[in-house]
């Protein structure tokens, strides 16, 4: 599935941290995990690989333009396989079409079933999503 894969996740939500931890560790994936964007950043410009990022929109507040403006124009932050959790409000923001636009993006709403958020990792690490 996803072994030895190095993953940053970006989520202010420490149960949906320790969720990602029990779904992914056990598959034998690194979890960076950050609660704010900026925290998150600097993971993607270092010399160990990154080979997926999961951002929550909960990590956006009122700087959804300007985050993904860096994501688009920043080429580590670019060409990594990116996951966006969206909640079911973020629709009416025109988030999710947003997101999944940028490069090597997928988009999926929250709640999620563990199972198929374990199926999007496995496709996007795969390369298949």
């Amino acid at each position: 599935m996803v072994k030895h894969r190095r993953i940053v996740v970006a989520d202010r939500s420490e149960l949906a941290a320790n969720l990602y931890n029990l779904l992914l560790s056990s598959a034998g994936a690194v979890l960076i995990v950050k609660r704010r964007f900026e925290e998150a950043r600097p993971h993607f410009f270092r010399r160990e690989v990154v080979n997926l990022a999961i951002f929550n929109s909960n990590i956006f507040g009122k700087k959804v333009e300007e985050i993904t403006e860096r994501i688009a124009k920043d080429g580590a932050l670019r060409d990594v396989a990116k996951l966006f959790i969206c909640k079911a409000g973020d629709a009416e923001k025109g988030w999710p079409e947003r997101l999944g636009a940028l490069s090597n993006s997928k988009v999926i709403s929250r709640p999620f079933h563990p199972d198929e958020f374990k199926d999007v990792i496995t496709k996007m690490m795969e390369g298949n999503a």
